[in-house]
């Protein structure tokens, strides 16, 4: 090539690397209609869902937001200068809002309305669905013997004894409708605003026609304001003077828009609505930029002076569960109890948690419960018999039911508060409620579960009297809460912070915040001075073990978190917990779940505080989410002292049920709980042919033949009584029925050594539903319903009777571990030829040795002696020299000669060498380059000066020429 073309080449490279290095990247856009459509900012992420997933056509119900202040006018007229072609459904006077219908391709153009703060899709919202599906055996019978009325249990009968019975005072239902030609409301009802089929009755005068064509709505506000004329008045609401404001904002199948919520709150508030009742709710999206219509409407009533009270949901007893709008923290969220007992398992329980929006963190919720199982209620006409079946026919024709739910907890709150208004005049929201919350009746449970407990109506008041309405409170009522155990490790453990909920009826100013008792030490919050204003504040408080505490620190620690105004005790929160030594590891098999049937670990609650409370702690293996597979071998499963398989459904492989066999072998406990077979399709809800190779060794099959199905989706009650066998065995202490829901049997083979069936479904022992076996150094428990495990479950076996509790408190104590349990197993590594450490975590009773084998990236032995401190601390160094893959392996006996393996796997990367290697390589890079562009610029510079002023030769008749530059 000639010296000139190459000249030029040389030139064209290095220009074009500048402009590579320079030059910012293109951003390529392809439909921006679409683009502009779906990525604006003001579209919540629900309404860009909702649209990429829309024809152009469609119709979307749409909610757009205002600054505050905003006028109902000012925002119509926004929104119709858009352009797009709206169906405007209604501009709030409450809040800043409008809600509207608009096709999916004019979304765009409300962008561009003027002053709006987002656009969001309208979402749906639901009844707090009743649980009606309840056998004869825990419910009320139709002659009543036994029944308590729920009046009873919220301490009522002082206030009706003063004369007090909600007369003058307004409960606005928020629902399906009300039957108005119920005996027990029709003289309560002073309207019915229809937003679902627009047949509203707003003229009391002649009486109030209404209708409901679910049946959830009527049930609500009997239990409110019914006054009991179609059963002599035995049975009433709590309030039965009380009048009865019906909005229905739910269709006949308990749906309706979240906008259309907040529009029946609007028009409770403009009604003069003394208490709004809400028994139904949603998701919620915890979005700073965004308010839910009905979040905010209930949040503005309560700031105008009305009440409202909100179901926290049915989804229990999974913690996180409560459901939107009962997450506002100015409502009144109501839980559903168990009577004057305890709380349901479905009630659902907090925290709530907010990410984007104040107070961050974990805040408490529920803040009461009321009852909530099989409790009596008015019957619309139209309701279903199988959602609300007729209770009591012969003395009362159809006029009432039995139903379970918090919807029916949430308007007795609503009830309460009518006494309380019309004795103590111009009650405020905030002081009825913590009234309530104080004078409550403490179960004894967790925070997260109950809030303060039990309303007492009598209590409340004579609560507000004494007190002269200034009343300050915190909430939680305990600390730590759910879904954080009150056992901590003594290895560190902790536990999130959470908030500390201020409430006051008055101005305090400055007060202290104090923390006393032995738990002091271990307690700290974010402030220790705070300003009390009337309404809500917050602080942040948390729990920390740390590192290193001595064996000696294991036992219980007990306090108080105070708020002290002066030397004066304004309000406290009790502070309960124990340090308790590692128990063990049950390892929960995650991993070979479908992902559509997860079945999560936050579902057997009582089950992980069990083992808690002996130090075993839970862990998951595997992800079914997951597109990376985790197989089961002795090391991925090598921390576990229990190995729990739990209704999983996706195949084992043959290693994986060999190492599950070797774990086994090796002194591991392996749980096993199976399903449910149905014997009509012959199908297994399970991996039973996984399961049955698993367990072949141990002598114990899971049969295909399925149990445990009762009436109305209920299950069955096994055991003696009902022509089954149980033996005697330390884990069948104290049981002799057991509850069964959609199960299987089991097939044991009692001639292999050390396997022995346990609970019998049959006298002949030929179907067993509980099973052990001993295998080399382990045990096997196998269990033949995997929701024996769930909380709700054990609820049901709870109220019929039978023992499920009592099995997994003693399964919790058959796991215990007579071995050494190995905690954890750390390296810690410098620089180069420093010295690397090793730390293994080991207990046990009577441990009498510590070996650590240490192998590096050259299967070179390394490690030296073993120190131990703390009583379970135990360590080891070696020269650290180079990176990659370390094996460790811990080998812990005690003097009964049992003997615990810890095997584990640690890489340590080349990123971790020498700082100043690695600045030595980057100068001599970066010298490189600058060489490199000195070179450059002296071929440019230079020597093309020089070949400019050469004398050009004449082409030679076979070269080409390059033409001259040209500007384009």
């Amino acid at each position: 090539m000639p010296a000139r073309l190459r000249s030029h080449l040389r030139f064209f490279l290095v220009s074009m690397i500048v402009l590579l290095l320079v030059a910012p990247l293109p951003t390529f856009v392809v439909g921006a209609s679409e683009s502009t459509r779906q990525d604006s900012p003001l579209l919540t992420a629900d309404l860009v869902a909702a649209l990429a997933s829309s024809r152009d056509d469609d119709v979307l119900p749409v909610v757009v937001q205002f600054p505050e202040g905003t006028s109902p006018a000012e925002m119509q007229r926004s929104v119709l200068q858009s352009g797009a072609s709206v169906e405007i459904r209604h501009a709030f006077e409450l809040i800043p809002m409008v809600s509207l219908y608009v096709r999916a391709s004019q979304v765009s153009l409300l962008t561009g309305t003027h002053n709006v703060v987002t656009i969001s899709l309208d979402r749906k919202v639901q009844i707090e669905t009743g649980l009606a599906d309840m056998d004869s055996q825990f419910v009320p019978s139709d002659t009543g013997n036994g029944y308590v009325h729920f009046t009873e249990q919220l301490g009522v009968k002082g206030l009706w004894d003063e004369g007090y019975n909600g007369s003058g005072q307004v409960i606005a239902i928020l629902d399906s409708g009300v039957d108005s030609d119920h005996p027990d409301l029709s003289a309560k009802l002073i309207g019915f605003q229809d937003y679902i089929n627009d047949l509203s009755d707003m003229e009391s005068a002649d009486g109030v026609d209404s209708y409901d064509d679910n049946g959830h709505g009527t049930a609500c506000a009997w239990s409110a304001v019914g006054d009991g004329s179609a059963n002599g008045g035995n049975y009433t609401g709590v309030a039965p003077g009380g009048q009865l404001l019906a909005i229905k904002v739910l269709d006949n199948e308990g749906s309706g828009d979240d906008s259309v919520i907040a529009q029946g709150v609007e028009f409770a508030w403009q009604n003069g609505a003394d208490v709004i009742s809400l028994s139904l709710g949603g998701d919620w999206i915890d979005d700073p930029t965004y308010d839910e219509p009905s979040v905010a409407a209930c949040e503005r009533a309560v700031e105008e002076g009305v009440a409202v009270v909100v179901a926290s949901g049915n989804s229990g007893p999974a913690a996180f569960t409560v459901n939107s709008p009962g997450v506002v923290e100015e409502v009144i969220t109501v839980g559903a109890s168990l009577g004057d007992t305890g709380v349901v398992a479905f009630s659902s329980v907090g925290p709530v948690m907010r990410t984007s929006t104040e107070p961050l963190g974990y805040s408490p919720k529920p803040d009461v419960v009321a009852p909530g199982f099989g409790v009596m209620s008015g019957r619309s006409i139209s309701s279903s018999t199988l959602e609300y079946p007729v209770y009591n026919q012969t003395q009362f024709g159809t006029f009432y039911t039995l139903w379970s739910g918090t919807s029916a907890s949430t308007p007795m709150i609503g009830g309460v508060i009518l006494l309380l208004k019309q004795k103590h005049l111009d009650l405020t929201p905030m002081e009825a409620k913590v009234a309530m919350m104080e004078s409550a009746t403490d179960f004894g449970l967790d925070p997260m579960v109950q809030g303060y407990g039990l309303v007492n109506a009598t209590r409340a008041s004579a609560l507000l009297t004494s007190s002269g309405r200034a009343i300050t409170l915190m909430a939680p009522m305990r600390f730590p809460t759910l879904p954080w155990s009150s056992e901590v490790l003594i290895v560190g453990d902790d536990r999130p912070p959470q908030n500390i909920t201020i409430m006051s009826t008055h101005t305090l100013g400055t007060v202290t915040i104090e923390v006393s008792g032995n738990a002091s030490q271990f307690i700290t919050t974010t402030e220790t001075t705070l300003n009390v204003a009337a309404g809500y504040g917050h602080f942040g408080i948390a729990l920390e073990i740390p590192d290193d505490m001595p064996q000696s620190a294991v036992g219980n620690y007990q306090g108080n978190l105070t708020l002290m105004d002066g030397s004066t005790e304004i309000a406290s929160v009790e502070i309960r917990f124990a340090v308790t030594l590692f128990g063990g590891r049950l390892m929960t098999d995650m991993e070979h779940h479908d992902s559509t049937d997860v079945d999560d670990p936050s579902y057997y609650g009582y089950f992980s505080e069990y083992l808690r409370e002996r130090g075993v702690i839970l862990s998951e293996f595997g992800d079914p989410d997951d597109f990376t597979t985790t197989p089961i071998d002795t090391t991925t499963i090598a921390g576990a002292d229990v190995f729990m398989i739990m209704d999983t459904e996706t195949y084992y492989t043959e290693n994986e049920v060999e190492s599950l066999h070797s774990f086994v072998a090796e002194g591991g406990t392996l749980i096993v709980l199976s399903e449910f077979y149905d014997s009509g399709t012959e199908t297994a809800s399970y991996a039973i042919d996984s399961y049955n190779r698993i367990l072949e060794p141990f002598g114990i099959q899971c049969e295909r033949r399925g149990i445990g199905v009762g009436p109305g989706n209920t299950g069955q009650v096994y055991g003696a009584s009902e022509g089954g066998a149980v033996e005697a065995d330390p884990l069948m202490i104290g049981v002799s029925d057991l509850y069964i829901l959609q199960g299987s049997t089991l097939s044991v083979n009692s001639s292999v050594p050390g396997t022995r069936g346990l609970f019998w479904q049959d006298a002949a022992k030929q179907h067993a539903i509980v099973a052990t076996a001993q295998y080399g150094e382990g045990k096997v428990f196998v269990i033949s319903d995997g929701s024996t495990l769930y909380d709700d479950v054990l609820y049901d076996a709870i109220q019929l009777g039978a023992d499920n509790l009592q099995l997994l408190k003693n399964l919790a104590v058959q796991i215990a571990f007579t071995a050494p349990r190995i905690y954890d197993v750390q390296m810690e590594t410098g620089r180069y030829g420093d010295l690397a450490n090793v730390t293994a975590y080991v207990f046990d009773d009577d441990l009498e040795s510590v070996t650590i084998d240490i192998r590096g990236p050259a299967n070179q032995s390394l490690g030296g002696t073993v120190t131990e401190s703390l009583g379970y601390k135990y360590e080891t160094s070696f020269p650290y020299e180079s990176s990659g893959f370390y094996s460790i392996t811990v080998v812990a006996r005690d003097a009964a000669g049992h003997e615990r393996v810890f095997r584990k796997a640690v890489l340590i990367p080349v990123d971790v060498i020498e700082d100043t290697f690695v600045q030595t390589v980057v100068i001599s890079l970066l010298g490189m380059v600058a060489i490199c562009l000195v070179y450059v610029g002296y071929q440019k510079y230079i020597v093309g000066r020089v070949h400019r002023v050469r004398r050009r030769p004449e082409p030679e008749e076979d070269e080409w020429e390059l033409p001259p530059p040209s500007i384009e």
